[in-house]
């Protein structure tokens, strides 16, 4: 029973940690784009974290990142982001070794340097040379395969109020 509480007790304390970096992150977009606050108080639901790997802070606020700024951009959040690829060939190469292309688009300057700029990378960017349409393709085809369906703000209802306070929402009475 014991090990139980402390298994539960752990559980709950990553997932409180998450809401804390996310509510962060949130914060901070509201400030780079005080004029979609609506948008940013109900987006909350669509910064789940979608591998476990997220359970490190960097990588969770990268993913948060860049789907608020998706948001701001009246951009598709559906697709994988930076850090769900970072996520995905991470959790392929401990199986099987990458492809040239793919070590290339994760080792390399895009998806890392793309999720996690404040991160040193583990190899010297000159270490691989491949063709940039061959990458680009290569993770327009990952993060499509990444989408996750229901990661959109629809059917938002709101009651007027944000954390208490009465507010002129876009979404209260939708």
């Amino acid at each position: 029973m014991l090990d139980l509480w402390h298994e539960v007790k752990h559980l709950l304390e990553g997932i409180s940690r998450g809401l804390k970096w996310a509510a962060h992150e949130n914060r901070q977009a509201m400030e780079r784009h005080p004029t979609e606050r609506d948008v940013r108080y109900h987006s909350f639901p669509l910064l789940q974290a979608t591998h476990n790997l997220m359970a490190t802070e960097f990588v969770y606020r990268s993913h948060c990142r860049e789907i608020l700024e998706r948001l701001a951009n009246s951009a598709d959040t559906r697709p994988g982001t930076a850090a769900e690829v970072c996520c995905m060939c991470c959790q392929i190469s401990l199986r099987t070794p990458l492809r040239s292309e793919a070590a290339g688009q994760y080792l390399r300057l895009r998806m890392w340097t793309a999720a996690f700029p404040e991160q040193p990378m583990f190899v010297e960017p000159s270490e691989h040379h491949l063709g940039g349409s061959t990458i680009d393709e290569l993770e327009a085809t990952v993060r499509r395969k990444l989408t996750v369906k229901d990661r959109a703000l629809t059917d938002v209802t709101c009651t007027g109020e944000h954390d208490g306070e009465i507010v002129q929402c876009k979404y209260a009475g939708a």
